[in-house]
């Protein structure tokens, strides 16, 4: 059975690998990448030293654009999400909710989170760029341009991990699974993260792996379509029919207006036939 992992968006406001087609090896050459660009507001890195606040020299009023978090915020600022508590106490906000649209968000800034925050700032017009070149399928430039905001901001994880999905789309998995693997680093429990991160071992032809990590993408997020179907089709690389069949039918059920369901049908009844032909 050839299989075949394609890139595609859900609106998380990142490029993410999408899919799997039943052909390989490899991404196609019709892959897409819908990316959606990040503003220039309100990114600068880690409070200083202290990771709160330590040092502050002025407070920041940051406008809540659409999307955002605390946690986006927090990140973006500080280069941790886990600060988005500290900007809640600062506020006087619950962490749990997310601040509306146009709301101020006060974020307290040192003289070295000045300075993270002008590298973040030229990084993302460098990741701008290349969300740009990346939609418009120019995916060697949109590399240079990814990788260029890592040498600018090396803490810039969206730009690392756009730059693991280029990779893939270019056909380098094994590029792609180093610098995956530094992304999940710095944000574990990322279920697009994981999921890319098997695609990619699953492009390399190294089928276990890629399993492990879609399982992973799975248990973090069960709604991961994606996931569910690209573990189906591991499942089945691999020879565990019976298990395959059982996640490619309750993929088809969880997702009857599913992406993968003629590719999960197709499957299912080629296995149907195969069985008959060989029945005594």
């Amino acid at each position: 059975m050839d299989h075949a992992i394609h890139a595609g968006g859900t609106g998380t406001g990142r490029p993410d690998p999408r899919g799997v087609e039943l052909r390989r090896p490899g991404v196609a050459a019709c892959v897409a990448l819908i990316v959606v660009l990040l503003t220039l507001s309100g990114c600068a890195l880690l409070p200083s030293k202290s990771g709160s606040g330590a040092g502050t020299v002025e407070i920041v009023s940051h406008t809540v654009s659409s999307g955002e978090t605390l946690a986006s915020i927090a990140d973006d600022y500080y280069g941790t999400a886990r600060a988005a508590g500290y900007l809640a106490d600062v506020n006087g906000m619950d962490p749990d909710l997310t601040p509306q649209l146009g709301e101020l968000v006060d974020v307290p800034v040192g003289e070295e989170d000045i300075e993270r925050y002008r590298r973040r700032t030229e990084a993302k017009i460098l990741y701008n760029r290349g969300t740009m070149l990346a939609d418009a399928g120019n995916y060697a430039k949109a590399q240079e341009e990814f990788a260029a905001a890592l040498r600018v901001d090396p803490r810039f994880v969206d730009a690392g991990y756009n730059l693991g999905v280029v990779l893939l789309a270019m056909g380098d998995p094994e590029r792609a699974i180093a610098i995956l693997e530094q992304v999940l680093k710095a944000r574990p429990a990322e279920p697009l993260s994981e999921f890319a991160l098997g695609k990619a071992h699953f492009d390399a032809g190294r089928v276990s792996d890629a399993l492990r990590h879609f399982d992973r993408a799975v248990e973090l997020d069960p709604t991961l379509e994606d996931a569910r179907f690209a573990r189906a089709v591991a499942l089945l690389e691999l020879g565990e029919r019976e298990e395959g069949i059982f996640a490619l039918d309750l993929y088809l059920r969880e997702f009857p207006d599913g992406t993968w369901v003629d590719s999960a049908r197709a499957e299912l009844e080629k296995m149907a036939r195969a069985a008959t032909e060989t029945a005594p």
